[in-house]
């Protein structure tokens, strides 16, 4: 993270509204659930928060990862203040693999092992289910993030993407170890404000 300079790319970096999957406690991954209802209330009053903001300083691009519960959050955003959603696959939720869908219930009976090495300190190198890692899932979303901002030099960007993955972002743009991010509070359609500068 670096402060404001006439080069850096101010992102706005969003998480998804509430999904099915978040009401129902599963644990999602790359499975493409949509909003549930609470969800959508909570996209619309993002808009309706992010429409006044972009009237007095307009945001140049909105970008979001292509599973449904980060584009149904975006739409209503993106149809407020008139800017197409850039749907990204590689700000995707990390991928768990055999774990997508399941109850965090039927996770720790299915997968004792896995489940001990992901809870309460997270190993980060452990690949969930036969997906990635969050090392792997923290190179491939930092990736896409940055460039992003290398493409909106100066410009201030929304990003709709995921909560796993944000915290993946945020860690390490604030210097954290990977274990750490599960202290980074990031709720349903909350926004992380960060500048990038080239080489930062």
């Amino acid at each position: 993270m670096s402060s404001a300079t006439g080069t850096s790319a101010e992102l706005w970096l969003i998480r998804h509204g509430e999904s099915v999957g978040n009401r129902d406690r599963i644990y999602q991954g790359q499975n493409d659930l949509p909003l549930s209802p609470l969800g959508h209330e909570q996209a619309a009053l993002l808009a309706q928060r992010l429409a006044p903001i972009h009237t007095l300083s307009p945001f140049c691009a909105l970008y979001a990862s292509d599973l449904q519960r980060a584009m149904e959050t975006a739409r209503p955003t993106a149809q407020a203040i008139g800017l197409p959603i850039l749907p990204q696959p590689a700000l995707r939720e990390i991928d768990v693999g055999a774990w997508s869908g399941l109850t965090f219930a039927d996770i720790q009976r299915r997968f004792p092992d896995e489940w001990a090495a992901a809870y309460p300190v997270m190993d980060p190198d452990q690949v969930r289910g036969g997906g990635e890692s969050y090392r792997q899932a923290q190179s491939r979303t930092v990736a896409a993030v940055r460039a992003i901002a290398a493409r909106h030099p100066g410009g201030r960007v929304l990003i709709f993407f995921h909560g796993g993955v944000l915290q993946t972002v945020l860690s390490h743009l604030m210097g954290l170890s990977l274990p750490n991010k599960r202290f980074l509070q990031t709720s349903n359609t909350s926004i992380s404000r960060v500048r990038i500068a080239d080489g930062n």
